[in-house]
């Protein structure tokens, strides 16, 4: 089995990079991280001038989690001095995320990463809360909120960045462009970037702290970013909307937690895989199980490396279409298999039209009743039940 993966002229030994966060917050923790086997560490966003977070920056929240953290609470005069070298001595390429408040400085910025020895540059776009706590945090200064649909400070910056280094660059897009990710997308191409990550926090996301009445969070309105596996329906689909519009290589990043979460990313187009917010709340060994679980997987799936897979569900969304299966109206109900079936009444407690029953120990399907939804297949631990809707190869 070969897990190895190129992207942007650079190998990596597998698919999985830590995406910025707190295991990238500096380079002793990065060299730590690299010893799980993972192929690449981002580094938390490097700024010229560092911020404090607003306290408390974390809460766990049903399906994922919340934060309010800034960049690097290390300044830059650290990473480019200790702090890259550092994390270079590791098993991982290192990944600059950087961000400059002018296009001009994020060059600078870049310039000096290169020098220090990073891999590759990763220029973010928009955090979901940021605006809000610098204003509160610095009164007067008004920091702009970014316009959405304004893709042209990113074009500037990657513009300038591009030809200040040869190493490559990348711009990692906010789940906050959830609607106009293809605009972003082409926008991103058409700058000259190297490659797109999708994608970072979906928010401004609030939790309540019902004993007091209190935001979670710190700041004005306690706000923050939404990570973690509530995120993933919504960042699969921003891979598979921008694989199907640019071809630029992708770093399929939101709410992975598992082997099966890596695949589906590479099957909507994304080349690598950034983990994340697993990490964060389940420790760094949760790397290593994801990468160990992954080679185990491509083995039952019959496949000899991440490439095979990547940008499969594409070419399915294609055989649809070319099939006039794109509407199937017509129910398919599912197949019980008996030796696989345990009883456990999965099915049973999810149909709401009363057609799954549990008799003698085995799952029993209506066809009367059924009208194929599907979700009973989706609850089935044992995968005793099959429904094939669209049965071309």
């Amino acid at each position: 089995m070969k897990l190895t993966s190129s992207f942007c002229g650079l190998e990596y030994k597998n698919p999985i990079v830590v995406a910025a966060g707190v295991h990238g917050r500096d380079g002793a923790t990065i060299k730590e991280v690299s010893a799980s086997g993972v192929a690449g560490v981002c580094t938390k966003t490097i700024v010229s001038q560092p911020a404090v977070d607003v306290l408390p920056s974390f809460a766990k929240v049903s399906g994922g989690m919340l934060n309010s953290v800034f960049g690097s609470d290390k300044n830059a005069e650290y990473w480019f001095g200790e702090g890259i070298r550092q994390a270079k001595e590791g098993q991982a390429r290192v990944i600059a995320n950087l961000a400059g408040f002018t296009p001009d400085e994020a060059a600078g910025l870049a310039v000096k990463a290169e020098g220090a020895g990073a891999d590759m540059i990763e220029v973010p776009t928009h955090c979901p809360h940021m605006g809000e706590i610098l204003n509160a945090m610095f009164p007067g200064t008004n920091f702009p909120e970014p316009k959405l649909t304004d893709l042209e400070p990113m074009k500037q910056s990657v513009r300038l960045i591009k030809q200040a280094v040869k190493i490559p660059v990348i711009v990692k897009l906010s789940g906050t462009f959830s609607h106009i990710v293809r605009e972003w997308a082409q926008g991103v191409k058409e700058a000259g970037a190297d490659g797109i990550a999708c994608s970072d926090a979906l928010g401004p996301a609030l939790s309540i702290d019902i004993k007091t009445g209190q935001p979670s969070l710190g700041g004005p309105r306690g706000v923050g970013g939404l990570t973690g596996p509530a995120i993933m329906p919504i960042t699969l689909r921003m891979v598979l909307e921008i694989a199907a519009s640019v071809d630029l290589p992708i770093i399929g990043v939101g709410g992975v937690s598992s082997a099966e979460d890596v695949v589906q990313y590479l099957m909507a187009g994304a080349t690598l895989v950034g983990v994340c917010t697993a990490g964060h709340v389940n420790g760094i060994k949760r790397y290593s199980r994801i990468i160990v679980d992954l080679e185990r997987l491509l083995e039952i799936l019959g496949v000899e490396s991440p490439a095979d897979l990547r940008g499969l569900t594409l070419k399915k969304i294609g055989e649809r279409r070319e099939k006039n299966l794109q509407a199937v109206t017509e129910p398919v109900v599912p197949t019980v298999l008996v030796e696989a079936c345990t009883g456990c009444g999965n099915c049973e407690r999810v149909c709401v039209y009363g057609a799954a029953k549990v008799i003698d120990k085995i799952a029993r399907i209506d066809p009367e009743l059924c009208i194929g939804c599907g979700l009973c297949v989706s609850v089935c631990p044992e995968d005793a039940l099959v429904q094939e809707y669209y049965r071309f190869r």
